[in-house]
């Protein structure tokens, strides 16, 4: 055999276990497909893949974060994106935070555990791990976002009901080409309440007939509770006491 072909078959070799691995992740995709589990999933799937940003309001645990996640993860196991980038205001009722070690960032990579899981189940352990290594997979503190600029990526916002207006204002403009923004929250759990950066590009969305480019779906209904049925029991138990604390109120 010659060198030249020996040269050949050596670099040919080399690549296989590289085209193997790119193989399997598109066939994880394909035999694993992401399925909506009722109606309302199905219309937020199509609005995340039609519409260039979407706002996800309504009740825990019916999947605005993790459908998200999860289609985010799909595209980036299968090279049609380029980066995730996951931002979690920094709001919390509990004084437990200042007590967590590390910077703001690590102390917020805490709380963006729910989401890594996800990751995970998708893209497996070690190609998450790869990926936020490699900067495929980051946490975007609120306080740097202005300065950031979006291209072939996801952004995606979890508990963006506790955004300011101010640093909503600034996640809205930083998606470029091949961008999806996603914003999932719970208005009705907002710490800032008429002050949500969230409540505010929702009706700014509204107002100014902005749903050619911005979906819009509101997760407002018990049975779209798909976590557990306790979740759902529980959720239902709040609101039925939510309405009588608000009924008495009014008689007085």
């Amino acid at each position: 055999m010659s060198k030249s072909a020996r040269r050949y078959q050596q670099e040919h070799k080399a690549h296989e276990p590289k085209q193997k691995w790119e193989n399997s992740r598109v066939e994880f995709v394909q035999f694993n497909p992401l399925r909506p589990m009722n109606q309302k999933q199905r219309t937020y799937m199509e609005l995340i893949t039609n519409k260039d940003i979407v706002i996800a309001t309504g009740l825990p645990g019916t999947s605005k974060t993790y459908l998200a996640v999860a289609m985010a993860a799909d595209l980036l196991r299968t090279n049609k994106i380029n980066q995730i980038v996951l931002c979690r205001p920094n709001v919390s009722n509990s004084p437990s935070l200042g007590m967590w070690k590390g910077s703001m960032e690590e102390k917020c990579m805490t709380w963006l555990v729910p989401v890594l899981s996800v990751l995970r189940e998708r893209m497996g352990t070690a190609a998450v791990e790869i990926a936020i290594k490699n900067q495929e997979v980051v946490f975007q503190p609120l306080e740097t976002i202005k300065g950031l600029s979006l291209k072939d990526a996801w952004l995606i916002v979890d508990e963006a009901e506790d955004v300011s207006i101010e640093d909503m204002q600034k996640i809205i403009t930083r998606t470029g080409e091949n961008c999806k923004l996603i914003l999932a929250g719970d208005i009705g759990q907002s710490e800032l309440k008429e002050y949500s950066g969230l409540t505010w590009f929702k009706n700014l969305t509204e107002k100014h007939g902005l749903d050619d480019m911005i979906g819009v779906i509101d997760f407002n209904s018990i049975n779209d509770i798909v976590r557990s049925e306790t979740t759902k029991r529980i959720v239902a138990a709040m609101q039925k006491e939510k309405r009588g604390n608000l009924e008495t109120i009014a008689s007085y």
